[in-house]
């Protein structure tokens, strides 16, 4: 047998750090600017670039300790585009980066990360929404008009019929920001990509970039289920009288934090509530717990702008690539890193990332283990430490011809102060049979890793299972599988299930198999809430390079647009998105949290949900009838916290109307007519409230409660 060949040829780059608020993507970068200036790295590319009148720029984020930062920064040659509370975007030329990091104004600073992504009619009667549309037992039908919704995604066909009006005469886009495209003007306050605005402007551009995502029609699919007109077809989307934004993005954080931020001005240039989708998710950007800087910035965007964020919970439900290991002493455990080898899904598959958080304030150490195909022992890395102080990169080459490339580092998450790394782990050889196998050691506490596809383009966010392999080894899980944007508090997560036709005892409604679910390390409930998204009929591009087979199709203008089912809570997240819409129509005053606790409180339970709030389902399926007719109860009452629970019964009402409340010492004033004409005078404490001289109609109940008034609509029959 032929002895195997080991050589280590070691580039380790070991270096205290210039400060904790540096994250370890700035670090590598640092460390390999001639590597990355070069193009001859070994490692995917996990930084991003703007060339900004031909100069090149680094995409970072970051957090400011004063307001003179700003300005501080701009003078340093920074670009300074979005901010909200503290959290800035920024763009900087490489050569800057020694003084950023050195500089106090700022106290942290990270590279943007990549990012990426993955029977409409039965899911409009699943939740109910045929019941909105029609107005039953609502003042009126509501379909969303009069509410943005922004879509953040890829794959846009301008020209698509199910952006019109349900009659295909009104276009409802308002405006696109494709910020890979060259040609055109960027919006006011961003110097890259392309702003376009309008009718005319649109359907002359027909769709957008088409980038790394070569398929093209993603963006299309989910903006039609949020808000899609139909185009003569039953499959019409949940808010169909929303208008829409638009944003084709680069793909990093700050790029998306750009668009929240585009989406943002226009919504509130035109007066109007603003909804955003994010039907994508990642793993190696944030902590996985909601603190990052990301997190922070969205959350703030929330309460300060109003602006509701809704995201897909995450398709690894399946999968086993989450591990916890636990300690209480010094002892080692195991697991088997697998690859997508030999034939990976991705034509630009590179290798794996391993990104590792402790959940307790203890520090962890991790190794890598590489073995031949008969598990003989062929090399080791050195233990990595978790404290934040060394970025090391080495290949060992085995088998004459395979190499075995990895990527190592560290950090400390300054907000909660939890020890955080991760491994980018690939093989040169694709058909390669060796075994890589994860050496964690820590004093006590729990240990999480997560296994995802890395690719080339320095993306993915499909998980790997961890495997076990005998004595000492442990095995990977399903759980923890929410990541980013979804697991921040700014964010309502959606899981997904399958589309069940209404008081059907033999439909099977149950949760998708691929819709990821916690528990988390965040102290909040996720996923939120579950839509359908299960084979989900919607529009497709016609611009797409690789369109799937078509359900349906139809003509508009000379031209045959097609719709086909996807799978994903890619599609359940503009379910809830759609249904926000016709939320914030109905009440326009409410807040994020609002609307968040109503979809919450009104969500439906059956057989397959069990018990809620839960780790798959949250609080249940979303119920947008309910949930409309609630915020209709709520309507002039920005003064009131939508769990202040104060419930009008029944609702619409016959001859009598009953309060049931919590509130102390609460005073009924009045009952007006929609102009604010008192047609009953009360004064007296709570009870019910004989309404038969009433005629029928909507009508606002008027409520003292302390030293504030309140108003809730009711309807009588």
């Amino acid at each position: 047998m032929k002895k195997t060949i080991l050589l280590l040829i070691s580039i380790i780059n070991s270096f205290v750090l210039f400060s904790q608020s540096v994250g370890s993507g700035l670090q590598c970068l640092m460390s390999n600017k001639n590597n990355v200036k070069s193009g001859v790295s070994l490692f995917a590319d996990r930084f991003s670039f703007l060339e900004i009148n031909g100069e090149r720029y680094v995409s970072l984020i970051a957090k400011i300790a004063n307001e003179s930062a700003v300005s501080d920064l701009e003078q340093m040659g920074c670009k300074v585009y979005s901010r909200s509370g503290d959290i800035i975007t920024l763009r900087a030329k490489e050569e800057t980066l020694e003084n950023l990091v050195h500089y106090k104004g700022l106290l942290k600073i990270e590279t943007a990360r990549k990012i990426t992504s993955p029977l409409l009619d039965d899911a409009i009667e699943d939740i109910n929404a045929d019941y909105v549309h029609q107005g039953l037992e609502l003042p009126q039908g509501f379909d969303g008009e009069g509410v943005i919704i922004g879509i953040a995604d890829w794959g846009f066909d301008y020209t698509h019929p199910v952006f019109y009006d349900t009659l295909m005469q009104d276009y409802r886009v308002i405006a696109a920001w494709d910020q890979y495209r060259l040609a055109g003007n960027p919006p006011e306050g961003f110097d890259y990509g392309s702003e376009i605005v309008g009718k005319d402007a649109l359907l002359a551009a027909q769709c957008d970039t088409n980038n790394i995502y070569d398929r093209g029609y993603h963006g299309t699919h989910v903006a039609s289920i949020a808000a899609g007109g139909g185009a003569s077809t039953q499959y019409r989307g949940v808010a169909y009288g929303a208008q829409l934004l638009f944003a084709t993005w680069l793909i990093d954080e700050a790029a998306v934090l750009d668009a929240y931020t585009w989406m943002k001005n226009v919504a509130k240039a035109q007066n109007k509530r603003l909804v955003v989708n994010n039907s994508w998710g990642i793993y190696h950007f944030g902590y996985m717990d909601g603190s990052s800087m990301f997190d922070e910035f969205v959350y703030n965007m929330s309460q300060e702008d109003s602006v509701v964020f809704v995201s897909s919970a995450g398709n690894n439900g399946g999968s086993k690539f989450h591990l916890k290991a636990h300690f209480d002493s010094r002892d080692t455990v195991r697991s088997e890193i697998r690859f997508d080898l030999p034939q990976s899904s991705s034509d630009d598959y590179w290798g794996q990332t391993i990104t590792m958080v402790g959940d307790s304030l203890q520090e962890f150490s991790a190794k890598l283990e590489l073995y031949s195909n008969n598990w003989e022992l062929l090399n080791s890395t050195e233990w990595l430490t978790s404290d934040g102080s060394v970025l090391e990169e080495s290949f060992f080459v085995f088998n004459e011809t395979d190499s075995l490339v990895y990527r190592a580092s560290s950090a400390i998450n300054q907000s909660n102060e939890r020890p955080l790394m991760e491994w980018e782990v690939g093989f040169t050889n694709p058909n390669s049979v060796a075994h890589v196998v994860l050496v964690v050691t820590a004093e006590n506490g729990n240990v999480h890793a997560w296994n995802v596809a890395c690719l080339t383009t320095g993306v993915g966010n499909w998980g790997l299972p961890f495997e076990w392999h005998g004595y000492g080894y442990i095995s990977g899980d399903s759980e923890y599988a929410i990541g980013e944007p979804a697991i921040g508090r700014g964010m309502i997560a959606v899981a997904a299930h399958k589309s069940g036709r209404r008081n059907s005892s033999s439909a099977v409604s149950n949760l998708a198999s691929f819709s990821s679910a916690g528990p988390n390390l965040c102290p909040y409930q996720k996923p939120e809430i579950s839509a359908p998204g299960v084979l989900v009929v919607s529009a497709i591009s016609s611009f797409a390079t690789e369109p799937p087979a078509y359900s349906a199709e139809t003509e508009f203008y000379s031209k045959t647009y097609g719709f086909a089912s996807l799978s994903g809570t890619s599609m359940s997240s503009p379910v809830v998105s759609g249904i926000a819409a016709l939320v914030l129509q109905a009440n326009p005053n409410l807040t994020p949290s609002q609307v968040r606790e109503i979809l919450t409180s009104t969500a439906y339970t059956d057989r397959f949900t069990g018990e809620v709030p839960n780790v798959k389902w949250g609080y249940g399926k979303a119920n947008a009838w309910q949930a409309v007719k609630k915020a209709n109860q709520l309507v002039g009452m920005e003064q009131i916290n939508a769990d202040s629970h104060i419930w009008l019964y029944p609702n619409p009402a016959g001859d009598f109307l009953f309060i049931n409340t919590n509130l102390r010492d609460c005073m009924l004033l009045s009952i007006t007519d929609l102009t604010g004409r008192e047609v009953m005078s009360l004064n007296r404490k709570t009870d019910g409230i004989d309404i038969s001289n009433l005629a029928a109609g909507s009508y606002l109940l008027r409520i003292k409660d302390e030293s504030k008034i309140l108003t809730i609509k009711f309807v009588k029959q």
